[in-house]
């Protein structure tokens, strides 16, 4: 009874964070000791565009078995619902949950999901006292990340187009970024959104080492460091040498094996270069971890 009572008075407590009112709650499963239903909802887990994939809900028993709740959407309230947009209030697993350790969320491509998660985990948490509250599996000490990224264009020479290109280095050739180790999870990526349209500048594992890619870059070396030159091979809606007037360059997290052009919700740092720029100048970035996404799941 007093386990009931808890999972009752917990499924309360998350249906007011999400801004809902709680409705009648009848423990009767947990009383008997079968336990098959999860309540869930979210702070800052954002919808998902069309190409994105769609959440995915597991727990992970005592054994090492992992039992899959279903995939679902988000609405703006943080509420999970299904593909015609009604709430999910339960989610109802195919065996007891009463001994659950943990909680996933994944992100899966779309159409049937397999049988167990992949490796996109937006979120997760241990079940304590039935309730597991959930959190970005993010590398640890990444709310400490912090840098910069100066304004110049060194490949295409000297004095040319210096305020179409941002680099992480300085003046001296080193480093301007200071990021964590990253964990088995994710890569880090940076973007640049010019005029609205977002250009990757390429996943890197470390800041002091190049992305992998130079897109847009010139001929000329480019310095060992993460950064894109925006010169050649514009695409659609953008003017090359860009104007890097007002853009937004931001630093993410991004699931090693998502392989989607667009930046995750993961954003890590983030800042908007000034109203004119001419090469030079070095832009701070913002730390944004405080934004990550979080959840609450129950059992009951």
């Amino acid at each position: 009874m007093k386990r009931g009572v808890l999972f009752a008075l917990g499924l309360a407590v998350l249906l007011q964070a999400c801004g809902q009112t709680p409705t009648a709650f009848r423990p009767l499963p947990s009383a008997l000791g079968d336990i098959r239903g999860v309540a869930m909802g979210f702070e800052g887990l954002l919808p998902l565009q069309e190409g994105e994939g769609i959440y995915a809900a597991w727990i992970n028993l005592e054994r090492g078995e992992i039992v899959g709740l279903g995939r679902f959407r988000v609405n703006e309230n943080g509420r999970p619902i299904d593909e015609n947009g009604d709430l999910i209030e339960r989610f109802v697993a195919d065996q007891n949950l009463f001994k659950s350790v943990s909680v996933l969320i994944t992100i899966e491509p779309f159409g049937a999901v397999g049988g167990s998660p992949g490796s996109a985990v937006i979120l997760q948490g241990p079940v304590i006292e039935g309730v597991a509250q959930l959190t970005v599996p993010s590398p640890q000490g990444v709310q400490g990340a912090q840098g910069s990224y100066r304004v110049f264009t060194p490949t295409d020479g000297p004095g040319t187009n210096e305020g179409s290109g941002v680099w992480a280095a300085s003046v001296a050739g080193g480093p301007l970024l200071q990021l964590p180790a990253l964990n088995n999870l994710y890569a880090y990526e940076h973007y640049m959104v010019i005029d609205g349209v977002t250009l990757t500048m390429g996943r890197f594992l470390s800041p002091n080492a190049a992305d992998f890619i130079n897109l847009y870059s010139g001929s000329e070396p480019a310095p060992a460091f993460p950064g894109e030159d925006f010169l050649v091979n514009a695409p659609a809606g953008v003017t090359f040498p860009a104007n890097l007037a007002g853009a937004r360059l931001i630093v993410t997290l991004e699931p090693i094996l998502d392989d989607t052009s667009d930046p995750s919700q993961l954003v890590i740092l983030e800042a908007t270069l000034p109203g004119s720029v001419v090469g030079g100048e070095t832009i701070a970035l913002t730390n944004r971890v405080a934004d990550f996404p979080s959840g609450t799941a129950v059992i009951f």
